[in-house]
């Protein structure tokens, strides 16, 4: 398999965007109980991540916006305690960038862009989300130095996985779908979007987590990713 290119995503990939939630949860969490003091802190955290998938789903479908994805959310969530109002929901949003601050790539990131680019190989950037958040990732994480092209949904009007995502980042690092890998840590968006857009390799990142996807290649970190291609590790 001859290779000019390779994709990634970046939360959960290339960014530790889990571990940033974490740490910022505490301070979101004594917001919300500062303003709605009834709350059950324990119940509100596991409500607060069950909800999330659908909710992202609408957004990612093009169904709703961020700030829609964003306040349906945190309504679903508090929903035994409370209504939202715009006051509550504008001190959310204000905590949440707060907590962005806090986020940092994982320690193996940049080794393996630089490692791929040296070998001749184009790295791009695919990603979901509105623009201005994604940009400010990568201007907190400085990886934009790091890439060929930068793919954002809100900015290409495509979403993984619809197919069109992928043409369309691919086409950005002057590659096609066909000579390109894709590289992410989510089975659906990223694995099974990039087999349907004929990508030929689809690279699963674990992390250790309990994760799997159909037609995947499985690696638990990004410094296994250059063997994999039959480059030098990085």
């Amino acid at each position: 398999m001859k290779l000019r290119g390779v994709l990634f995503d970046l939360d959960g990939t290339l960014a530790d965007t889990a571990r940033a939630e974490r740490e910022a949860w505490p301070s979101v969490a004594a917001l919300l109980a500062s303003r709605v003091p009834e709350v059950d802190v324990q119940e509100l955290h596991v409500r607060y991540y069950s909800v999330f998938e659908h909710h992202w789903v609408s957004y990612i479908s093009g169904q709703i916006d961020f700030g829609q994805y964003r306040r349906g959310r945190l309504a679903e969530a508090l929903a035994p305690w409370c209504e939202i109002d715009d006051d509550l929901f504008d001190a959310y949003r204000t905590e949440k960038r707060r907590g962005l601050a806090r986020l940092r790539l994982f320690e193996d990131s940049v080794a393996t862009l630089r490692g791929l680019r040296r070998a001749g190989l184009r790295v791009g950037l695919l990603t979901n989300g509105p623009s201005e958040l994604q940009r400010q990732k990568l201007a907190i994480t400085g990886l934009e130095p790091e890439l060929d092209a930068v793919a954002i949904s809100e900015e290409i009007g495509v979403a993984k996985p619809h197919a069109a995502a992928f043409e369309q980042a691919a086409l950005m690092i002057d590659c096609s779908p066909t000579d390109v890998a894709m590289v992410g840590d989510s089975p659906d968006a990223d694995i099974a979007g990039a087999i349907g857009a004929g990508v030929p390799l689809a690279v699963l990142v674990k992390r250790g987590l309990d994760v799997h996807a159909h037609g995947a290649t499985v690696v638990d970190a990004l410094h296994e990713l250059p063997p994999l291609l039959g480059l030098a590790a990085s």
